[in-house]
């Protein structure tokens, strides 16, 4: 189901809502006003009756055939005795003037007169009444149209000046980054819910930031007070693995403490690394040239190039340069570059496209694709690599968030492919 803004729902809602009581009051007020004009007309036909018995009744109850028949009536005796009821009935009749049939309001009454029976029908005209009641039904439409889209855009101007608080919090948190100095700005408001909501999403992200605060700073004070102690177990056990009294089985296993103590390090000198971006210590910025940046990264992995036979293709344009800082490009692409050779595999290949603005690089691989969630996860990693901690991306990520630059991810059939766009998202 896709998702719908609330300020459209509850529009549409209050909309549907105003619809369907417009269209019952429109079927209500069309049978009252047609009873209604029914009723007038019977009225209209009834004293047209007593009219014309008074004016019969005057003549000394004596009717001339030339009564018997009008343009308005029909005035005949009867072919029954029994008293009927008044009938009111519609009917047409058809007019050569204008060549149609008009509608009519007939009235049928039998009447006694002298003691004689008679049977009379009145008719008159309804057309008239009719145009009226379409004529105010008409106009009633046009008036309630317009209601109506007045309805709607004062609902949707009020109820969007209601939100506005929410869309503004919602706009805050969207902004929000727990690794950012910059505090949330709610803006105070009037409504009592809204004021509540702001109040306990500004307490838990105080609490997220405290908390993401105190861990970057036990990761960061932690990395600096193992540093001399790895620096001292490794020098020690470099030491003892040179003495020639150590038997073979001895020497494994310093050597395998020597690799452990230098596997520490590495992540140590990681951990360290990703504190300094986090806490923007990489501020300074120059032109940096990435052809021979790439070119020099690349020699760092002939070794690995040669073993799996992985061919370099590089479409690499001259004098491509990007502002950031020396330190933090040479490392963003260095682990794009090292994430390809560690995911590839045997006689694959590397496609390194550098262009204005962007930097795309795509490998062989046959892993799955990186579920998006976990793409910059740390400590996620899909290879078996011992060396690999699942920090590369990570790293790469947070270098483009601080350069406000973006990263993307794809996989086609086989390759895996990373762009970064070296364009600030205010440029773009």
């Amino acid at each position: 189901m896709n998702p719908i803004k609330l300020l459209t729902l509850t529009s549409r809602s209050y909309m549907i809502i105003f619809l369907v009581l417009t269209v019952s009051f429109f079927g209500v007020f069309y049978f009252v006003i047609q009873k209604e004009v029914f009723k007038s007309t019977d009225e209209v036909l009834y004293n047209r009756k007593m009219h014309i018995l008074d004016q019969l009744k005057k003549n000394g109850g004596k009717v001339s055939p030339e009564v018997f028949q009008y343009s308005d009536f029909l005035f005949e005796p009867a072919t029954t005795t029994n008293p009927l009821k008044d009938r009111y009935s519609d009917t047409l009749i058809y007019e050569t003037v204008d060549n149609e049939w008009d509608e009519f309001r007939k009235l049928i009454s039998n009447v006694e007169l002298n003691g004689t029976p008679y049977r009379m029908e009145i008719i008159i005209a309804r057309l008239e009444t009719h145009e009226i009641v379409e004529s105010i039904i008409q106009t009633l439409a046009v008036v309630f149209i317009l209601m109506a889209g007045a309805f709607y855009f004062t609902t949707r101007y009020f109820s969007k000046k209601l939100w506005k608080p929410f869309y503004n919090t919602l706009q805050q948190l969207n902004n929000f980054e727990v690794d950012q100095s910059k505090d949330l700005e709610l803006k105070p408001g009037r409504i009592e819910e809204f004021m509540a909501l702001n109040k306990s999403i500004q307490d838990l992200t105080d609490r997220t930031r405290s908390t993401f605060i105190n861990q970057k700073q036990f990761i960061e004070n932690a990395s600096h007070e193992m540093q001399t102690p790895l620096a001292i177990t490794q020098s020690k056990l470099e030491l003892l693995i040179e003495d020639p009294q150590l038997t073979e089985h001895q020497s494994e296993i310093v050597q395998t403490l020597i690799n452990s103590t230098q596997r520490l390090a590495r992540l140590n000198k990681t951990l360290l690394l990703l504190s300094k971006i986090e806490n923007q210590q990489f501020l300074e910025k120059e032109s940096v040239q990435l052809k021979p940046l790439v070119q020099e990264i690349l020699t760092n992995f002939e070794e690995q190039q040669e073993n799996l036979h992985i061919n370099i293709d590089q479409q690499i344009q001259e004098s491509v340069s990007v502002r950031g800082n020396r330190v933090l490009v040479d490392l963003l692409l260095t682990n794009l570059i090292k994430n390809a050779y560690v995911h590839n595999v045997a006689h694959g290949s590397i496609d390194i496209s550098v262009s204005d603005h962007r930097f795309t690089i795509s490998n062989t691989s046959g892993s799955e694709a990186i579920p998006e969630p976990k793409l910059f996860q740390r400590f996620y990693k899909q290879s078996t690599n011992k060396e690999s901690w699942g920090l590369g991306l990570a790293i790469v990520k947070k270098i483009c968030e601080i350069n406000q630059w973006t990263i993307s991810y794809s996989k086609l059939e086989a390759r895996h492919t990373f762009t970064v766009s070296f364009l600030e998202k205010s440029a773009q």
